[in-house]
């Protein structure tokens, strides 16, 4: 079900970066889509370029650029055939506009590789260059790193802090602490729902946005005492699985989980995490190893 938001007020200027702050289900989604005209907002107003978006949609939102979870890709075409159906369809006749937005997310204008082919950090990126290929307005950008290296999302963050010099204003949706102390000149804080408070990025730390988005004082010292007497419990040795294409999802990994201790597992989507985990259980015939 779609989560509610009460009393948002939250204000964008020109040429300024806005971070919306939340944990997952805390109404960040829910505002976009009332921003986008997708979602009707039960009280309250949105104002676009100083109008109101209720009634004037056909003259606003092609002003706006916006990445969202699924753009509708095809995936045997390139990346470039892509984008150029959209440039069609938003009268963006010449190519300069696809190579302008394939070059700011450093993705190849003439690769013959297919959208299927395409790495799930490449496959965001083409979605980024889609939102900002018609030179936007108002850029909107729904958890724009979560699948992005962290090497992608510096590049990320230079090509959205050129646009805010060009007067472009930026919201990015998001529950990362650092993203939003990293980018954002000002802040908004949604806590299941409720509208907490707008606070100037710069005035802010770790500490107060994250008790902010909890409601509570929150401790961010974790106490780790020393396991002792461990023994080990899985071990993992030179494991590899292919998937259906017989593309390796995981090569030759090694991992030993001992008593009293928790192992994380870091990567970003799809990196093997899940087919890891369903070969420890059985779920996902393994090539070799053991």
């Amino acid at each position: 079900t779609q989560s509610s938001v009460s009393h948002l007020d939250i204000h964008v200027k020109k040429g300024r970066i806005y971070g919306l702050l939340g944990r997952n289900g805390a109404g960040k989604t829910t505002t976009m889509r009332m921003l986008l005209g997708l979602t009707a907002p039960t009280s309250g107003e949105v104002k676009i370029f100083g109008r109101p978006l209720a009634g004037n949609e056909k003259e606003i939102l092609p002003r706006i650029g916006c990445l969202i979870e699924s753009p509708g890709f095809y995936p045997n075409l390139t990346g470039t055939e892509n984008l150029k159906i959209f440039a069609d369809l938003r009268g963006l006749r010449s190519p300069k506009y696809i190579k302008s937005a394939l070059e700011l997310v450093n993705l190849p204008y003439r690769d013959k590789k297919l959208f299927s082919q395409y790495s799930l950090g490449m496959k965001q990126r083409l979605a980024i260059a889609l939102a900002v290929m018609h030179n936007p307005e108002l850029l909107i950008l729904d958890e724009p790193t979560a699948v992005l290296t962290p090497q992608e999302a510096d590049r990320l963050f230079d090509i959205l802090r050129n646009m805010r010099k060009d007067r472009c204003s930026i919201i990015i949706i998001t529950h990362k602490l650092q993203e939003v102390l990293a980018l954002s000149d000002r802040v908004a804080i949604l806590r299941k729902g409720q509208y907490i408070d707008t606070v100037e990025t710069s005035q802010a730390n770790i500490q107060s946005l994250s008790e902010m988005m909890v409601g509570a004082k929150v401790d961010l010292d974790i106490d780790r005492p020393e396991p002792h007497d461990m023994k080990k419990r899985l071990e993992i040795k030179g494991l590899t699985c292919k998937d259906k294409e017989g593309v390796k999802t995981l090569d030759d990994v090694d991992v030993t989980v001992n008593s009293g201790e928790i192992l994380g597992i870091a990567g970003i989507s799809g990196s093997g995490q899940k087919e890891l985990l369903e070969a420890v259980a059985g779920l996902q015939v393994s090539e070799r190893g053991e």
